[in-house]
């Protein structure tokens, strides 16, 4: 019986290796379970089911002409309401606890690679308004995940943190089996969607934060925070706006329950809350392909706590009453009215009875 030698062996093992390894990486760009390389593929089935990973390849290879976007906010919106309210082709591209840079890098990528684009529907949240502009997770050190940034460069040596990677290798396993079990792609409505994770209600409200302390310092929005918030939506907002001229922006403000405010309020902050969104509103107003939404007034969603899982994020029927809102363009903020709107929303909140969630 022949002995193989040392030498052959190490030979042999290296060429298993290598084969594999070419292997991996031929399924890796051909399925393309993050669609780096192309769109997907007719007849394949494609789990949509992390969004840092998917988005940047969805933006540059789907066919769509109109997006959702914002941060966790957005994730139960339904891309086929959008369409039917719009007339649109929509995809969806979200960010659980996106900066506003991060969501405006991705809109920006979107718009750089699709002519077709003509329609954004977007939130900006309150609690990442009064930011630096530059803020984003991949240079943040409290962000708790590794950051993709090698699928967002050009740099083609770092895309074997891609083809050669074992965990994502199962995602493109995963599109092959549901290929072959003639399991549907995850759709646009499906994409992210909480709603079925957690519980909504009163009770289930109160149980996700602990009622602070009252403070008996009032907090004032100074001007360097309005020097932060102009920043803020100058180069992750208007910009963008202005770049792209034939490009509608729905921008909305998302509605937090009254826990939130209640919150602030103990804080001292709930003035200056207000005072950062009028400023907000009328930063927004003025740029002519803006449109600019606001619901904090809409007391029936607000003090309805039956609709949220925290203090923040409301159910998938109000991503939907929003979106039919804006389709037939109510809650329409304008440099006419932001005012009047402002003056309703501190009325309502700087007067509410917060003891009274709690009874």
């Amino acid at each position: 019986m022949n002995k193989i030698s040392g030498k052959s062996f190490n030979i042999i093992f290296l060429a298993i290796v290598c084969t594999a390894l070419v292997m991996t990486g031929i399924v890796m760009v051909v399925v393309d379970p993050l669609f780096h390389y192309h769109a997907p593929l007719n007849g394949m089935s494609y789990s949509l089911n992390d969004e840092r990973y998917q988005n940047n390849g969805i933006v540059k290879h789907f066919t769509y002409d109109a997006m959702i976007t914002g941060t966790s906010m957005t994730e139960n919106f339904k891309a086929s309401e959008a369409d039917a309210l719009f007339g649109t082709n929509t995809i969806k591209t979200c960010f659980m606890g996106g900066s506003y840079r991060e969501i405006s890098e991705n809109i920006r990528t979107a718009l750089e690679h699709n002519p077709d684009l003509k329609l954004i529907i977007r939130a900006t949240d309150q609690f990442d308004l009064i930011t630096p502009s530059d803020k984003h997770p991949s240079t943040d050190p409290d962000t708790s995940f590794e950051y993709p940034l090698f699928l967002m460069d050009k740099n083609i040596f770092n895309d074997l943190e891609y083809v050669l990677n074992k965990s994502l290798l199962s995602d493109a396993v995963t599109d092959v089996k549901m290929t072959l079990s003639h399991t549907p792609s995850t759709t646009f409505d499906e994409y992210m969607n909480w709603m079925s994770a957690y519980e909504f209600g009163k009770e289930a409200v109160l149980k996700t934060y602990a009622r602070p302390a009252a403070s008996d310092t009032e907090i004032p929005l100074t001007d360097s925070d309005r020097e932060l918030i102009k920043d803020n939506l100058t180069k992750n907002i208007i910009n963008l706006a202005n770049d792209y001229p034939n490009v509608t922006f729905y921008i909305w403000i998302p509605p937090y329950s009254v826990c939130y405010y209640d919150v602030e309020q103990r804080k001292g902050t709930l003035k200056r809350d207000m005072d950062a969104m009028e400023y907000e509103c009328s930063l927004l107003v003025d740029v002519p392909n803006i449109r600019l939404y606001g619901y904090d007034d809409r007391e029936d969603i607000v003090t309805d706590l039956s609709l949220y899982k925290d203090m923040a994020h409301y159910g998938e029927s109000v991503n939907s009453m929003i979106l039919k809102a804006m389709a037939e363009d109510d809650g329409r903020i304008t440099a006419d009215n932001y005012k009047d709107y402002m003056s309703r929303v501190r009325e309502f909140y700087l007067n509410y009875n917060y003891d009274g969630i709690y009874e």
